[in-house]
């Protein structure tokens, strides 16, 4: 599932998107400062996602310098720094002192990321919060999915029941058709022969299994899909499957109406097995 977060610290942002992917890909791009933490920040990304493409990472938050007020006390305090050098230096002695060069040295200083995130535990409580609202964000996905899916298994339903509605018109399609084919040629066939040819054509044409195995993995889809667990894996496979099944059973079919219904029920079908791609 797609999913992106951003919590601002003191001095440093923290962003973690995610994007589909079959299975765990986890990245992290953090300052040299941080590089200790990535095992740490994988290891709780791990316990608590099974798939997807993750980016994690953390990235200094720039604060303006040009606010007068912010200036005017850097200032204040480097005049009185410079002040206390002056005075103890001997009387024979002039300072040749640059004051915006030194607040410039300061503002320079005070870019450093090592100096914005000093504080490791706060630094990682602030990851906390982001991870709590990357989950958050992949939950809200996966509400919206998982509706989308139970649409298309409550159609697959609807195209199911009314196959298997359908199925004694499509025997009795296959024994008209003998019977039409055989008026045509104006042929005698013996009864008991043509008896075994109906069979095995209407044993042919018979969708019944497939219907039920259908029927099977669609209550599995919809059970899998009222866990907690993740069940990501486990939805595709029952989703080809499913797409298996529905195939089978349209080279079976042999009114236009039971056609009809076949191809509604693979396009279902196909887009069930499009969105459980995107389900963890």
């Amino acid at each position: 599932m797609t999913a992106f977060s951003r919590v601002e610290g003191e001095g440093f942002i923290w962003e973690i998107r995610s994007e589909n992917h079959r299975g765990l890909d986890i990245r992290v791009k953090l300052p040299d400062e941080l590089q200790p933490l990535e095992l740490e920040l994988v290891q709780a990304m791990k316990s608590s996602t099974a798939r997807g493409k993750i980016q994690i990472s953390c990235r200094e938050n720039r604060v303006a310098v040009n606010d007068s007020d912010q200036r005017e006390s850097r200032i204040s305090k480097l005049a009185e720094s410079l002040e206390s050098l002056v005075r103890a230096l001997p009387p024979n002695v002039t300072p040749s002192v640059d004051l915006m060069a030194l607040l410039r040295s300061s503002d320079n200083e005070s870019d450093q990321f090592s100096n914005e995130v000093s504080d490791l535990p706060s630094v990682k409580s602030t990851f906390g919060k982001a991870l709590e609202a990357f989950h958050i964000d992949r939950e809200r996905e996966g509400a919206q999915l998982k509706k989308i899916v139970l649409e298309k298994v409550h159609c697959c339903h609807q195209c199911a029941r009314a196959l298997r509605n359908q199925q004694d018109e499509q025997i009795s399609l296959v024994q008209s058709n003998i019977d039409q084919r055989l008026e045509n040629l104006n042929a005698s066939v013996d009864p008991q022969r043509l008896a075994q040819e109906v069979a095995l054509m209407v044993q042919k044409a018979d969708y019944s299994e497939e219907l039920d195995r259908i029927n099977v993995h669609l209550v599995e889809i919809e059970s899998r899909l009222s866990v907690e667990e993740p069940s990501g894996r486990r939805l595709v496979f029952l989703a080809q499957e499913l797409a298996r099944e529905a195939n089978t059973l349209a080279s079976k079919t042999q009114s236009g109406h039971c056609s009809l219904l076949a191809v509604d029920l693979k396009v279902h079908v196909d887009q069930i097995r499009e969105q459980v791609q995107n389900i963890e």
